[in-house]
């Protein structure tokens, strides 16, 4: 937001994601493409937005956070996708479980 605010013609634009060249915001394309771009320059395999939506919806989750504050973040009305989200998250907390507790073990 600093390097922005630097940036000539930049004010009254609120979005995020603006063009390199210009004083545009990104359309979501245009995003989807850059991400790509900047998993690619960090060798990261597979970054797209839907990738961090989840990853902090299953790390919210796991940490025991409240699934209507996670709808009300996300912007999701339905309890559809907290449901999914919360699923893979209570499949690694049981792992973790199991592993404290040496089930499934061999002796």
């Amino acid at each position: 937001m600093r390097a922005r605010s630097r940036r000539p013609g930049l004010t009254g634009i609120d979005q995020l994601w603006i063009a390199a060249k210009g004083a545009r915001p990104l359309k979501p394309n245009g995003i989807k493409i850059r991400l790509r771009e900047l998993g690619d320059r960090a060798g990261v395999e597979h970054v797209h937005a839907q990738r961090w939506r989840h990853s902090f919806a299953h790390e919210w989750k796991l940490a025991g956070g409240d699934t209507g504050d996670l709808m009300l973040l996300m912007g999701w009305s339905s309890e559809e996708m907290p449901r999914r989200y919360g699923a893979s998250a209570a499949a690694e907390r049981a792992q973790q479980v199991h592993a404290r507790l040496g089930i499934g073990e061999r002796v």
